[in-house]
């Protein structure tokens, strides 16, 4: 049995999340963490839609924001992110409320009960509630999983899941480097290359349309799908 974790970083990587980022901030504060005292880092990615000045008058113990000076893809916030994040695990949870932050206790459990390195949270189990949406974003993470599966001789369910949890050594030996959504691939692959114990837990879902602010689109799949087959067979 691994050693139990004291403390846990909860990093939030933002982009013009005005009508959410407050919410967001209040559920990750509230919600169970285990016991774990914990911190949160908020990185904007030069927000424009008045997500930096909320989070430039933003005073609350321990909660640093990390302001970016250029405007990158999500990979490129959280790896700034990370750079400030110094708990014994480290989990990610986006700034959208597309998540539940009362979810965090599953998630921290194998870390407590199992061997556990990593742990990924995953929507498409149903097991908890999940908001129906659109058929083609639901396949695109389908086909994407089950490549990841092909490819590194696993059982995923959910591999573009943005709550995953991790042991900070571990995190730390990946190495990031993507920029954009690809990340997501990047980190699996690594993780299945350096053979390190993975558990998946369900969690609820409550998807948001692209009017409502979702970001990612549909040329992502492709550079997801790269990422898979680069990090495989080339990197």
């Amino acid at each position: 049995m691994k050693t139990q974790p004291k403390t846990i970083s909860i990093i939030i990587p933002a982009y013009n999340e005005v009508n959410t980022i407050l919410e967001c901030l209040q559920r990750v504060i509230s919600a169970p963490k285990c016991g774990l005292k914990f911190d949160i880092v908020i990185s904007d990615n030069l927000s424009t839609d008045g997500t930096r000045e909320i989070l430039e008058k933003l005073d609350k113990p321990n909660v640093k924001v990390v302001f970016r000076n250029v405007h990158s893809g999500k990979g490129a916030n959280i790896r700034s992110a990370l750079e400030h994040a110094k708990g014994d695990i480290i989990l990610w949870q986006d700034a959208d409320l597309e998540y539940n932050p009362k979810d965090y206790e599953d998630v921290l459990e194998p870390f407590f009960q199992t061997d556990a390195d990593v742990v990924y949270g995953s929507r498409l189990t149903r097991a908890k509630y999940c908001k129906v949406f659109g058929p083609l974003n639901f396949f695109a993470n389908k086909l994407l999983t089950w490549t990841a599966n092909v490819l590194f001789n696993r059982i995923f369910t959910d591999i573009e899941t943005a709550i995953k949890a991790f042991r900070r050594e571990v995190l730390a030996s990946l190495e990031l480097v993507s920029d954009g959504f690809e990340i997501e691939p990047e980190i699996t692959a690594k993780l299945c290359k350096a053979n390190l114990n993975i558990y998946e837990v369900p969690i609820s879902h409550s998807a948001r349309s692209y009017s409502e602010g979702k970001k990612v689109r549909w040329w992502h799949f492709f550079t997801s799908l790269w990422s898979l087959i680069k990090w495989r067979f080339i990197s």
